[in-house]
Parts: structure tokens; sequence; C-alpha cells
């Protein structure tokens, strides 16, 4: 996995050494529709998110999953880390009901990605750290933080840098790629480098490879 990431977060960094140009925006998409066998399995998943089945959830997960950066791996440390024993109260859930709806991205080797955003390269040179995605449509650019403040805008799956630490935590100032800077609810921001999870047909099957987040 450490391999996988490494590689898309290379292709980053020499895209902004070749100073590619930012993306102003990023709406979901599914480019993994073409795959043999990926939109009954996609069918599945989200019917097992919808259920909050971890049973079936577990079944998924590959024996040598990676889910951390600091050398954790392996089906058991997984399910024992997202508390997949407690069932719908497991915290997973929170993370596959964000990411699903974003759309599915490919990598190298059969793998499939989601959120579709994570296989994307977004052009800023510094492997997405500091940046966010506004997730929706018409999410207003507030001129404080809060919804008693002035809108400056809509926002529209735009890609937007953090300006400074969330002040309330519910709030983030941010620039958008016009320059404009304003506060956004966190609720609609999701980081460049947030979770995301691959699967990847091992002998006629998908399993989950990996399920993570940072660089």
């Amino acid at each position: 996995m450490r391999r996988i990431v490494v590689s898309f977060l290379s292709i980053l960094l020499v895209a902004g050494s070749a100073s590619a140009a930012p993306l102003k925006t990023i709406p979901p998409r599914d480019e993994c529709l073409s795959l043999d066998g990926y939109f009954e399995f996609r069918q599945s998943l989200e019917s097992i998110v919808k259920r909050r089945d971890a049973k079936a959830l577990t079944a998924l997960v590959d024996p040598k999953i990676e889910w951390s950066f600091g050398g954790d791996a392996g089906a058991t440390s997984f399910v024992k880390n997202w508390k997949l024993s407690q069932g719908a109260a497991s915290p997973i859930w929170k993370e596959f009901d964000a990411i699903l709806p974003l759309g599915c991205g490919r990598q190298e080797g059969g793998i499939v990605a989601f959120p579709h955003n994570f296989t994307v390269d977004w052009g800023t040179g510094d492997a997405g750290a500091g940046y966010a995605l506004v997730t929706g449509e018409g999410v207003n650019l507030r001129a404080g933080p809060g919804t008693n403040t002035a809108s400056k805008g809509k926002l529209n799956w735009e890609v937007v840098s953090y300006e400074g630490d969330a002040v309330p935590a519910e709030w983030r100032k941010v620039k958008t790629s016009g320059g404009q800077v304003g506060y956004v609810k966190s609720t609609y921001l999701r980081d460049a480098l947030a979770h995301r999870a691959g699967f990847q047909r091992k002998n006629g099957k998908w399993v989950m490879t990996f399920f993570i987040a940072g660089d």
C-alpha cells in the first residue's frame, strides 16, 4: 500500500514541479464502471454500508490490508482499530457514508479507489496537504464564521486551500481558486488526504486492500 500511495503522491509532486494548473473543481464521477464485475460489487458494497453489516464488510478485508502509515497492517488489527465488533456503532460507517457518493477512480494494478478525487492530480504541487474539496453545490462562502454573516458567493465542488486554523471548529477559513477568501462550514469540506478505500479483484473476488488517511 505504501508503494501505491507514494506513487500517487509522486505524480502530484511531479505535476507541481511542471507547474500544472491547479484544478478548480472536482465533481463526483465513477471511472470504474467499465471494469468487469464492478457494478455488482459497488451495489453490494453500498448495501453493506447501508445495513451497517460489519460481518459482511469484514469478509471483504484483505488479510494484508494497509490501514496506517505507522507500520500497522493486517486484517486483525484493522478490525480491532475500527471496532467492527461493535457492528453499527463502528466509526467506519461514517467514513464510507462520506466517500462512496464522491465516486470511484482507477489506479495501477486494477485497483479501484473511493473517493474519485483521491486519484486525481489536483495540481497543487504539494501532495494535497492544506487543500480541501467543497463537497456539494451552492455551498456558501461566508464573510465570517457563521450563518448570520453575508454570503460572498456559491461554491460548487471547488478545490480550496485552508487559510489558518479552524475558528470556531465548525468553520474553516479558505481561499478559492479565484483568490476569494472566506469561511465554509467544515461539514462541506473534505481534506485532500482524508480517508480513502482501495479494492482489488483477487481470485474473482473484490477485497479491500487499503483504508487509510494522510500521506
